[in-house]
């Protein structure tokens, strides 16, 4: 008597993956639902955010091109402090109250910049202009300190070269003869591309010295 055959299954068979999926889901579609709103609702707050940026923006700018004076440009900084727009007009300031002759307030408007926007491309500039008004204001100590810095902190920034040019004119101001020339040196060597640096080979010139060779790129 032959053996009875086993009847086969017929149609599909879950494999184990598909199981542990199903009963993933079933433990936990309450918490994924959740995620996934989250997720959602943090793309829309996002979304949000960049619109109330841009219009903020928009706003300064318009406030900023209708500015005519200093109260006016700080009305951009007062109403949209953290904007492009403001950084535009704090540098505005600056410039406006030394052109006025309030280096103490021009000084308070570049370092007022630089706390707002200490990684703006300007923020050298700014600093830069720190030192330049404590050199019209007679305190030439600060201001070589504070070229130095600029030097530092933004090498690469076009304040740099500049702000070398700077120190070494104070040093040749102050009959510092030796020290200037080291300085015109060093920023012909540093940058040798800058306006800065051909300006310092021409007082290398009137110093009866050669200006190094800018090296080789």
């Amino acid at each position: 008597m032959e053996p009875a055959q086993q009847p086969s299954l017929q149609g599909p068979v879950l494999d184990d993956s598909s199981l542990e999926w199903d009963l993933f889901w079933e433990k936990n579609k309450s918490l994924i639902l959740a995620i996934i709103g989250a997720i959602v609702i943090g793309g829309v707050g996002v979304a949000a955010w960049f619109g109330y940026s841009s219009n903020q923006n928009a706003a300064a700018q318009t406030l900023l091109a209708e500015a005519k004076g200093i109260s006016e440009l700080q009305a951009v900084v007062d109403k949209f402090p953290k904007t492009m727009p403001a950084a535009d007009a704090l540098m505005r300031i600056a410039a406006a109250e030394r052109d006025a002759g309030n280096m103490e307030k021009s000084t308070a408007a570049f370092r007022d910049f630089l706390t707002r926007f200490p990684k703006h491309p300007l923020a050298g500039g700014a600093l830069l202009g720190v030192a330049m008004n404590q050199d019209a204001s007679g305190d030439i100590q600060s201001a070589m300190a504070t070229c130095q810095q600029v030097v530092t902190q933004f090498p690469q920034s076009y304040a740099a070269p500049f702000a070398a040019y700077t120190e070494a004119e104070i040093l040749l101001r102050g009959f510092q003869i030796e020290e200037a020339r080291r300085g015109f040196n060093m920023v012909v060597t540093q940058f040798p591309a800058s306006p800065a640096a051909r300006m310092s080979a021409g007082q290398l010139s009137r110093l009866g010295g050669e200006a190094p060779a800018a090296p080789q790129q």
